[in-house]
């Protein structure tokens, strides 16, 4: 039975409503995971963009999709927004299967009218198929880079850090420091990790230098890519180690727990 929800949950949402309210109704009508604020912040953020494609890494039911889509729109931009979504497992399995969550997120993109504006990737992304996401991209560069996936976001820089303008937008979901370790299921495949993960993930990649931090919403990090960043900078094999340790770390914590 699932809990009522909490008084500052509904005095949020009641201030949101108020505040924001046609982010509000665009997270109500695609039953978005982020708090309105997220959405509103992504809208502001992406009207400021050159005309140049967005890279989305985890598009769920559309909500933060939708919410770029209208600022291209609204600004009268030509680009795309190349967005991948394996449409299966974690919290997608409350909607059902893979065809029912791509129909899920199509009918959602063509209710709020910006279908034109996303070119969809609906895969698992891995390390094979990456580059079959870069030839989606027909732009010189990209304006931004946004991830609210798996938490594995060394994959993401890896590829389109690259080829994100200097000053691009990068948005990052789950940012916290906050482990929930449980055993890996078809629900938590990541057996919990995807917040700390993305914590150490992103504040290594900053103290490279390659990503500056703007602001956090909720949990939710917005910053760019620094003018003269060096990519030399990046190690793979430092951020495997990163994630090697977090799963050590889970494997530990799940061993205590059994005795």
């Amino acid at each position: 039975m699932m809990a009522a929800p909490s008084f500052r949950f509904r005095l949020s949402s009641t201030i949101n409503a108020f505040l924001f309210p046609e982010f509000f109704r665009l997270k109500l009508a695609t039953d978005g995971l982020l708090p309105t604020r997220v959405y509103r912040e992504m809208y502001r953020r992406t009207r400021e963009l050159p005309d140049l494609d967005i890279v989305e890494v985890g598009a769920g039911s559309g909500s933060s999709t939708i919410a770029m889509a209208l600022a291209l729109e609204h600004a009268g931009r030509q680009c795309k927004i190349v967005s991948v979504e394996k449409c299966e497992g974690g919290s997608r399995l409350d909607y059902g299967d893979g065809p029912t969550n791509l129909n899920l997120l199509e009918t959602n993109l063509v209710q709020f009218r910006v279908r034109d504006h996303v070119v969809l990737y609906p895969h698992h992304l891995t390390l094979e198929n990456i580059s079959d996401v870069v030839r989606l991209i027909q732009t010189p560069q990209i304006a931004a880079l946004v991830h609210d996936a798996d938490g594995r976001i060394d994959r993401d820089f890896a590829v389109f850090w690259p080829l994100l303008r200097p000053g691009g937008l990068i948005v990052i979901d789950d940012y916290e420091n906050r482990p929930e370790f449980q055993s890996v299921s078809p629900r938590r495949p990541d057996g919990g990790t995807k917040s700390l993960v993305t914590f150490r993930l992103l504040n290594q990649l900053m103290k490279w230098g390659l990503v500056k931090r703007h602001r956090v919403v909720g949990n939710t990090f917005f910053g760019y890519k620094p003018q003269g960043a060096d990519f030399t900078r990046f190690s793979a094999d430092v951020l495997r180690r990163i994630v090697g340790d977090v799963d050590t770390e889970r494997d530990r914590y799940l061993r205590s727990r059994a005795i």
